[in-house]
């Protein structure tokens, strides 16, 4: 099975017909999307219901109509307020599959989606949990927010909401366990410390220990990750492997330009394209 995975495209339409062309011309089965798959805007609810409802839908029948499977998560920057249109919207799409925090199984291979980051410095806090149990509480230095359906709303003592959560750690462990983890691809959107795949532009690695922890324990021979765009560009690696499992964390850039993958899963066989 051939896959193209791309990440953080952010409801770019531009990017999203880059992947697509790219995903016909080498013939994949499926495109996996591994998060922030909405636009930013200034009306952030507003815009990301719109593309929910307008672009979105036209797209997932588009690559039905070429035979091309697809599956997502969401991201940090995807409003949790509008889970319920996501996962209704996947489910009436033919040949569409939900990855957010949940598994599917395509071409013989299970994929098992997260959308849940580290804490961290943005306000949006969506997504965020504790790395591990003891890790403490980041803050945006500005307003903190979350959203729900019925838009977005302030926090104004995100440290103890955020100490009545669990961890990501033990989140990661509530995910549908693999019945045979060398056929199981995992779509993180947090990549995993200490591969090279969450290197910001200072050179710090933000990248999860629970998530690699988690990766070593579980063994899988695959996993996708996202959400530090630049990390590849900053010194790290887009392709690294942490226990036997192979991590893929291929950055992303702006505008109509569009970082993606295409992934053989027999052989591992990748090409990378920007």
């Amino acid at each position: 099975m051939k896959i193209l995975y791309v990440s953080d495209i952010h409801g770019r339409t531009g990017a999203y017909e880059v992947a697509l062309e790219r995903a016909i011309g080498a013939g994949v089965e499926a495109i996996v999307n591994g998060g922030d798959v909405y636009p930013l805007g200034r009306d952030l609810f507003a815009v990301q219901r719109e593309f929910l409802e307008g672009f979105f839908p036209d797209y997932l029948e588009r690559c039905r109509r070429r035979g091309i499977a697809y599956l997502a998560t969401l991201g940090n920057m995807d409003l949790r307020g509008h889970d319920a249109a996501f996962r209704r919207l996947i489910a009436g799409s033919p040949g569409a599959h939900c990855l957010l925090e949940q598994a599917a199984e395509v071409g013989g291979y299970t994929f098992i989606g997260s959308a849940m980051t580290t804490d961290g410095p943005f306000a949006l806090k969506d997504r965020c949990l504790r790395d591990l149990p003891e890790s403490p509480a980041a803050f945006s230095g500005n307003r903190t927010l979350v959203s729900d359906e019925s838009g977005i709303h302030e926090v104004f003592d995100w440290g103890s909401r955020l100490a009545g959560m669990p961890s990501l750690s033990e989140h990661l462990r509530s995910l549908p366990p693999p019945e045979n983890p060398r056929r199981t691809v995992y779509v993180l959107h947090q990549p995993p410390d200490g591969a090279g795949q969450g290197i910001i532009s200072s050179g710090a690695d933000v990248g999860s220990k629970a998530v690699a922890r988690f990766l070593e324990e579980k063994r899988a021979f695959l996993s996708l990750h996202g959400h530090i765009h630049e990390s590849p560009f900053c010194g790290g690696r887009w392709r690294a492997e942490i226990g036997g499992t192979t991590c893929v964390q291929p950055g992303q850039l702006s505008g109509s330009q569009c970082v993606t993958v295409v992934i053989d899963l027999e052989s591992l066989q990748m090409e990378r394209a920007f």
